[in-house]
């Protein structure tokens, strides 16, 4: 990984500096880049959430609960 800046007249020069606009890169870096970014990307996307699924597991658990107590009472109304 090299550092460049562009001169006025279009032409690239290699500087040494910590902050640079502009980077060349050889292709092993640039493969190298693009696979780590690639499977980065999809960890974030398809991830297990723990966390999400606990969230939606105990809702489903309780509105199936609540269904099921509310659709009891409303057997036992039309009984009477």
């Amino acid at each position: 990984m090299q550092c460049v800046s562009i001169s006025d007249n279009g032409a690239l020069t290699a500087i040494d500096s910590a902050v640079c606009d502009y980077v060349l890169l050889t292709q092993t870096e640039l493969n190298s880049l693009q696979s780590n970014n690639l499977v980065s990307a999809l960890n974030e996307l398809f991830a297990f959430d723990t966390a999400t699924f606990a969230l939606i597991n105990s809702s489903a658990l309780v509105a199936f609960i609540t269904a099921h107590c509310i659709g009891r009472i409303v057997r036992v109304m039309g009984k009477t």
